[in-house]
């Protein structure tokens, strides 16, 4: 499932070492050769072929300030647990309004960009899993835009008003949110549970597959570049409620790491003054 985009950056990948475990997911490393490519202005309009695609749609997300993070940070949840509240330190944060797509990529998406990438029959509308930061990053490079910052990903999920999820502060069930105790297990079709959409209409921001983002200070262009610097969002349809929290990160990810539930959504700046994509 390697790349092969018309017009698009070609990306190889190659298989490196064996197989490790971290946070509970199977790792398997690669090395993926990554060019971020041509970037557009600064408050450029995103692409028709981003934004405005027709299978993945550009939502707006109007800029505004929140807090990130959670009121009790310094907590474990349970005894034995190995999920800690002490990386979600809450801080102000003023976000400039931006587009994010309204699903995760789904396999049908991801085919236009490698020709090659196979899927089951009938998976058309799942979300593409299996790829590495670097792969979903030259995707979203190759239309235009981005992965989004841990900052633009949970301003996306909570809003100004700060909701627990993503839907609301009402509790996980399975009409809400694809998860740990819903059937079946593995990844489902996007926008299948349609109770769970943001107020702004972003779907699966919870639950489904976990999403890559990166550290707001990141940046691609320096070097060396810490390569245990990629994080998760989100919660998969492996994740407890606890993990479907819009504060909760899985933190201290190599690039190369894949999974079968992790996926990635694309986000790009707005255009100056303009409502609309194209």
């Amino acid at each position: 499932m390697r790349f092969a985009f018309e017009g698009s950056i070609p990306v190889r990948a190659a298989v490196l070492v064996g197989v490790l475990l971290i946070c509970g997911y199977a790792v398997v490393e690669r090395t993926v050769p990554f060019n971020d490519g041509p970037r557009e202005p600064a408050g450029a309009l995103p692409p028709q072929q981003g934004a405005g695609d027709l299978l993945n749609r550009g939502i707006l997300i109007e800029g505004g300030t929140f807090t990130s993070g959670s009121d009790d940070w310094d907590t474990i949840v349970a005894p034995g647990s190995p999920y800690s509240k002490r990386d979600e330190y809450p801080r102000r944060r003023t976000v400039p309004g931006f587009w994010m797509q309204e699903h995760e990529v789904t396999n049908e998406e991801y085919r236009r960009f490698d020709a090659g990438h196979a899927f089951p029959a009938g998976e058309e509308r799942h979300p593409v899993v299996n790829v590495t930061w670097r792969e979903a990053m030259a995707y979203a490079v190759s239309l235009g835009g981005s992965l989004p910052t841990e900052v633009q990903w949970e301003f996306a999920a909570r809003g100004s008003e700060r909701r627990r999820y993503p839907w609301g502060n009402s509790e996980p069930t399975c009409d809400r949110v694809h998860y740990r105790s819903c059937n079946p297990r593995g990844a489902i079709e996007v926008m299948a549970r349609r109770e769970g959409a943001t107020p702004e209409g972003l779907y699966d921001l919870a639950g489904n597959v976990a999403e890559w983002v990166t550290p707001i200070w990141f940046d691609p262009g320096r070097t060396p570049v810490n390569d245990e610097s990629r994080r998760l969002r989100g919660g998969s349809f492996l994740s407890p409620p606890f993990a479907l929290r819009a504060a909760h990160r899985v933190n201290y990810l190599y690039s190369g790491f894949e999974s079968e539930d992790v996926g990635f959504r694309v986000v790009w700046p707005l255009d100056g003054g303009r409502d609309r994509p194209g």
